[in-house]
């Protein structure tokens, strides 16, 4: 089965009055303790694996194939990291959506790498993760609202997408453990290639302040997901979005009610 993970080449945004200009990943908070490897830290290798997309059929989201790529995601977890496995009751993330799933691995590889969560799942967001997913690409930035409903003014914003991963937890395998050289990123052609690790940058860059917010910032999340896509079956994005202000007020999922469901500490 071909694996094909492509790359939103503007990697994050600052969205400004009219402008969309690079911006840096921001320093960790002052005291903030950070486990395993994160930005402008990678893994010393990509960790391809041939077990997960052919031992799982395309789309495959029932329990015995979402244990395959657990298992494959905890294993890369302690090879590349010394990272621990993920901590979430399985029987109870069956029973969510794909898109509450993306949202859900997103954060677990978040927090517990000492990484703020995205606090909700904002619908605004959604609807632009999800077209990307239809079309089989990233998330379109133009199409990023300047405000999120609750007055957000979107500050920040970073996105990914893949294809052909089998379902949110492989997707979030070739993202997070096979995204550097070697590997399927096709942004990633060499060790000196720029993208290289490019996805596992947005999902563990260290939102944090932002000089042009009066005070404090919300990162939420969108998320994306089509059977099938691009050619490919299995279509999953993921739209990360730091907001002045409190939490949106259109969420369709936080992470306070997945901590409750999944018995996540």
């Amino acid at each position: 089965m071909s694996v094909k993970i492509l790359l939103w080449r503007q990697l994050s945004v600052c969205l400004g009055a009219g402008i969309l200009a690079a911006v840096a990943v921001v320093a960790p908070a002052a005291g903030a303790v950070h486990r395993g490897t994160v930005p402008p830290g990678h893994p010393a290798v990509s960790l391809p694996n041939s077990a997960l997309p052919t031992s799982c059929g395309p789309g495959d989201d029932g329990i015995a194939c979402n244990q395959v790529a657990l298992a494959a995601v905890n294993q890369a977890r302690r090879t590349l990291e010394k990272l621990g496995g993920m901590s979430f009751s399985l029987p109870a993330y069956q029973k969510l959506s794909p898109v509450q799933q993306l949202f859900v691995v997103v954060n677990l590889e978040r927090t517990e790498r000492g990484l703020a969560p995205a606090v909700a799942l904002s619908r605004s967001l959604n609807k632009v993760a999800q077209a990307g997913a239809r079309a089989g690409r990233d998330p379109a930035m133009a199409s990023v609202p300047r405000y999120l409903p609750g007055d957000g003014r979107i500050v920040h914003v970073g996105a990914n997408w893949s294809g052909g991963w089998v379902n949110p937890l492989g997707a979030d395998y070739g993202w997070m453990y096979d995204d550097g050289p070697g590997g399927s990123n096709l942004d990633c052609r060499t060790a000196a290639s720029r993208l290289c690790w490019g996805h596992r940058d947005i999902i563990l860059t260290r939102f944090g302040g932002h000089g042009s917010c009066s005070g404090a910032t919300t990162l939420a999340m969108g998320a994306g997901h089509a059977a099938a896509a691009g050619g490919y079956r299995e279509s999953d994005t993921v739209l990360l979005a730091v907001g002045c202000g409190p939490a949106p007020t259109d969420a369709a999922f936080t992470w306070a009610k997945a901590r409750k469901l999944l018995h996540i500490g």
